[in-house]
């Protein structure tokens, strides 16, 4: 808590003032109300009844409790005792029940009011939204906290590999081991460029500082050259069908990056079949793009969040990893390039991903 040791000088008995008071309170954008020092409060401005639905003798005295969240009531409790004990100003941070029964966080601050004696005579409280901040503040937790497990990830195995290697190399140059250990080195210094990739891009996109560089692309081809990688790698068949002469006006290296995201994806989410499927369509105006795979697929719920930001579909399943930043860099750039992306997926049966683009940009 932040202790500001400046209470106010104010007397309610002064009807002049209280007027003024009031006219002013009601103009903040905070909630505000007023309470005597037992806690039981007397005024609310039109911010807490717009709020929370309620009216005045609904929360007028201790009636106010009932909108604090269950699990926040008795530390709020507690925090108001002692800052009215102390007779200090003080924050505190809990939830309030909006009209349409959601808690949303809020910065609390109790401010004492002195009558013309130096006496207390009132609190003034002021309560603002920080639900946006508090949002923020967690998505910056979960990214540090799935950073570090992800990344930690392929350095762990990049290093056992180039140990493996070196070991190998020493004994025995000509061993077969030699260009598995490398390989398998290869495969995890990749997944730690991509992971980094995924860092730099998402810084670009939050910043505004990610640049089109428009030309016509052949989406064929454009597909063909960057899924190159992983039909090398042989674990997958990737077929392409559709309209083989589409070109768009577009920037190829970020089409690229967002193909090369849901190909990985498809690929990640598909470990008991081996089949992709990539189809190109021209349709008024608009070219589609569309990856099918059949794999596990996504529960409905889940697809409403599925290109929000750090969102990843099923983060318990840790063998999946990434930082829950690919789709929604994906999304970005197709929003910028005038198109749109979407998905269609049963559980058990696989899914879609898809954008659009216009063809003449």
């Amino acid at each position: 808590m932040r202790f500001i040791m400046n209470p106010l000088s104010f007397s309610f008995n002064d009807m002049e003032r209280e007027t003024s008071f009031r006219a002013i309170v009601e103009l903040l954008p905070q909630i505000t109300w007023t309470i005597d020092d037992n806690g039981q409060a007397d005024y609310f401005n039109r911010r807490w009844f717009d709020y929370t639905g309620l009216d005045f003798e609904q929360t007028k005295g201790y009636g106010w409790q009932q909108v604090v969240h269950p699990d926040d009531l008795d530390n709020a409790l507690m925090a108001c005792q002692d800052i009215r004990a102390s007779g200090i100003a003080s924050d505190i941070e809990l939830r309030y029940e909006r009209a349409d029964g959601v808690y949303r966080w809020h910065l609390t601050r109790l401010q004492p009011v002195n009558d013309g004696e130096g006496n207390i005579s009132y609190w003034i409280g002021t309560s603002t939204d920080i639900e946006e901040l508090k949002q923020l503040q967690q998505q910056k937790d979960d990214f540090i906290s799935i950073a570090s497990h992800e990344l930690k990830t392929p350095l762990t195995s990049l290093s056992g590999s180039l140990q493996m290697l070196q070991k190998a190399i020493h004994i025995n140059p000509s061993s077969e081991k030699v260009p598995a250990y490398a390989n398998r080195a290869s495969r995890s210094l990749s997944k730690l460029v991509r992971l980094l990739e995924d860092m730099v891009n998402i810084t670009r996109v939050r910043y505004d500082q990610e640049k089109i560089n428009k030309k016509w692309t052949n989406l064929t081809d454009l597909i063909g050259e960057c899924c190159e990688q992983e039909r090398l790698a042989g674990t997958h068949t990737i077929m392409t069908s559709g309209n083989k002469d589409l070109a768009v006006y577009a920037d190829p290296q970020r089409i690229d990056q967002v193909i090369v995201n849901l190909v990985n994806n498809a690929i990640k989410y598909s470990p008991k079949s081996n089949r992709i499927e990539i189809n190109v369509s021209h349709h008024e105006g608009m070219a589609k793009v569309s990856v099918t795979d059949y794999g596990i697929g996504i529960r409905s719920e889940k697809i409403p969040h599925l290109f929000e930001r750090y969102y990843r579909a099923d983060p318990s399943m840790i063998e999946f990893s990434g930082f829950g930043l690919g789709l929604y860099i994906c999304a970005e750039i197709i929003k910028r390039h005038g198109g749109e992306i979407g998905v269609d997926s049963q559980v058990g049966e696989g899914s879609t991903f898809w954008f659009t683009l216009p063809i003449n940009g």
